[in-house]
């Protein structure tokens, strides 16, 4: 019979004593509960001051504190669990597989005596709890934890209460297990289920699961690292940090190969630093300067490749067991799946982005391509355009499409894409001289999350757009020099780099580039690069203003006023005459995007389904230059391409408005409404006419 002096129990109070124990332990909801729940009921039954439990680390061979009270630095306990293994009664306990007994600590030899004695404890009994392994004669056990129970008086304990503690300790070692376990498996559902696809991005990832990792393991720091670099050359950066600022110029100080990362990087297993034992590691002062004296790292894999590590921190030493690193292991393995999940959702959302910008701008192709439909027009100057464009369409040669403002230069790149075996694919058009110079990079090459001020999510590129297809630079010498160099490096290797990203991007895209400003004399300004310039001009094509083709002009006239007719739901279905002869005649800056938006404005003032000369009339009519011959200036606007038009009838009919060989009827006009188009222009007989 088990007999202890202080409590004069029997054995069946012992078994009793040890059956209810283990069942309260059973019900425990966690480490933190199993430590207060075994350190009541110890106190109680033997009678000490102070109890608690201890896990052991083999690895690291180091004893962590398991109670809440070891946190506090005021506590004894902090200061027992941050000395080192070495010499203490813990390790001995361990060592020796057994209970121990010190009935003074002042005489004792285990190195925990300065720090005991000093708090008024003179006597301790402690023992390690064992997994028992194997059977028989062969049976041993694996210590995964020690149990103490301290006393302020000398000799507190005896024999009896040293053999009840050993035995509690067999039986309850298991059931530390379970409750281990378990709190395992309760933290990682409620990890998983804070991790939710679309809810979470990687900055978010941390911060979302913070409580719950909190509460499994107690620790001051955190910080989700990505690594950064090659293989030839790693690094790594904080995505995320919490309760510490690292200097990341003060670690570059220390060589990677040294550095507990890269331990952990070329094992593939996570690192517990921990205890006295990690001198190994170069960065450890600088660590410990931080006030880390405890640290995890545990590795994240995202599609088998290193992506980075979970690191947590305390600033105790002695502050995470192996069974910590088991959990935080298992935390690394739930995050990296998660990693792996929201880059595939981001993945998936950029695709769907850019198929909705690719679909946004097939759309406004297809639009473009019904306004139009084809380039109007039979002159030999414009059949000369077409006949390059059959040519070069085919291929995927680079082309320079030269021409004034509102010729054509689009619909010329809309054409060759169309004839090209890209035509499936999209085509991209960028107008550079409507983008600010600030956002000419993004928008031609993108950028990556947080590679500027307003970066908040990372943006695809127009040339990542066009992969496969075709890309269209419309005004292409507004482009920076600064930027040209890039664009350079796109047309001659296919590849780019996103905007603040680190990763080459190849592509398959076809450049079509249009001006209207002389890249010749621009390059000799310094203003656009040489080799940018014979690089975009391999296959030049230039298209004719308007009035290099003014047979065109009637056709491309009735072409207008069919299509504006029928959307504006007007009964308009020819144009008179003398309003055909009025439109030749002009010099049309504007080119075909002037004749254009005239016709237009005329179908919707139309009254009838002739348009007519008062139709087609400017609102602006500028000043003719002083000195000018009224009939022989050139027209500049519809103003002045009537007045000369009328002009010409006059002189030619000797000024004669009515009659049947009047300008009125050359011009297919009533008397009354040339008579008022001339007061209406200002045209007055000239006093040395004489009719």
């Amino acid at each position: 019979m088990l007999q202890c002096p202080h409590m004069g129990t029997s054995k069946l109070d012992t078994q009793g004593f040890l059956l209810e124990t283990v069942s309260a332990l059973i019900g425990a909801g966690g480490l933190r509960e199993f430590d207060r729940v075994l350190a009541r009921e110890l106190t109680r039954r033997l009678h000490g001051d102070a109890a608690g439990l201890y896990l052991y680390n083999e690895s690291a061979h180091s004893f962590t504190p398991a109670s809440s009270n070891f946190a506090d630095p005021a506590h004894l306990a902090n200061r027992v669990g941050q000395l080192p293994a070495a010499g203490t009664m813990k390790e001995a306990a361990v060592r020796t597989g057994t209970a121990l007994i010190c009935e003074d600590v002042r005489a004792s030899r285990w190195t925990e005596v300065a720090v005991v004695g000093k708090a008024g404890f003179r006597s301790a009994v402690m023992a390690p709890l064992l997994l028992r392994r194997g059977q028989g004669a062969y049976a041993d056990g694996r210590p995964i934890a020690v149990v103490f129970v301290g006393a302020r008086a000398r000799s507190a304990f005896s024999e009896s209460d040293r053999l009840l503690l050993q035995e509690l300790a067999l039986q309850i070692a298991p059931v530390l297990q379970n409750v281990l376990a378990t709190e395992e498996r309760d933290a990682l559902m409620a990890l998983n289920s804070r991790i939710t696809v679309g809810t979470v991005t990687i900055e978010s990832l941390l911060p979302a699961i913070t409580d719950i990792l909190q509460r499994a393991i107690p620790h001051e720091m955190r910080g989700l690292v990505r690594f950064t670099g090659d293989a030839h050359n790693p690094w790594f950066e904080p995505i995320y940090t919490d309760g510490l600022e690292l200097d990341l110029a003060q670690l570059r100080r220390y060589p990677f190969e040294r550095m507990a990362p890269a331990e952990m990087l070329a094992t593939g297993k996570p690192v517990l630093i921990t205890g006295y034992g990690h001198e190994r590691f170069a960065e450890r002062d600088y660590i410990e300067s931080l006030g880390v004296l405890s640290a995890m790292l545990c590795p994240l894999t995202v599609r088998r490749q290193p992506f980075g590590f979970l690191a947590i921190g305390s600033r105790r030493r002695n502050a995470f067991s192996e069974r910590d690193l088991a959990l935080a292991e298992q935390v690394g393995h739930h995050l990296s799946q998660a990693i792996a999940n929201i880059l595939a959702y981001e993945e998936i959302r950029q695709l769907k982005d850019q198929l909705e910008q690719e679909n946004v701008y097939l759309k406004e192709e297809r639009g473009a391509a019904m306004d139009r439909k084809e380039l109007v027009g039979e002159s030999p100057a414009l059949q000369k355009t077409l006949k390059a464009i059959e040519k070069v369409a085919p291929t995927d040669s680079t082309v320079l499409i030269a021409g004034e403002t509102g010729t054509g230069k689009e619909l010329v790149a809309q054409a060759i894409h169309q004839l090209s075996p890209r035509k499936h694919k999209p085509l991209i058009k960028v107008n550079c001289a409507a983008l600010p110079p600030s956002l000419i990079e993004t928008e031609l090459f993108g950028h990556e999350k947080g590679a500027f001020t307003g970066a908040t999510a990372r943006k695809i590129g127009r040339f990542e757009l066009a992969d496969g297809g075709t890309i269209f630079l419309d005004e292409v010498g507004d482009i920076p020099l600064e930027l040209q160099a890039k664009l350079l490096r796109v047309l001659e290797a296919q590849e780019l780099d996103r905007v603040g990203g680190s990763r080459t991007i190849t592509l398959n895209v076809r450049v079509l580039a249009a001006t209207n400003a002389d890249l010749e004399q621009a390059v000799e300004k310094g203003t656009f690069r040489a080799d940018l310039y014979y690089r975009l001009n391999v296959f030049p094509i230039r298209i004719p203003p308007l009035r290099e083709r003014r047979d065109d002009i009637p056709m491309l006239a009735r072409h207008f006023v069919r299509k504006y007719a029928a959307r504006h739901r007007k009964a308009v279905s020819r144009i008179a005459h003398p309003a055909l002869q009025a439109l030749t005649a002009y010099a049309w800056p504007g080119n075909v995007r002037e004749l254009e938006h005239l016709i237009e404005r005329a179908v919707i003032l139309a009254q009838g389904p002739i348009l007519t000369l008062e139709e087609l009339e400017s609102d602006v009519a500028p000043g003719r230059p002083e000195g000018m011959d009224e009939a022989a200036a050139t027209p500049r606007t519809m103003a002045d391409a009537e007045r000369a038009h009328i002009l010409d009838a006059l002189a030619q009919t000797n000024w004669v408005v009515a009659g049947s060989n009047g300008a009125a009827a050359r011009l297919g006009l009533k008397r009354s409404t040339l008579q008022h188009r001339m007061r209406k222009l200002d045209i007055r007989k000239p006093s040395t006419i004489r009719t």
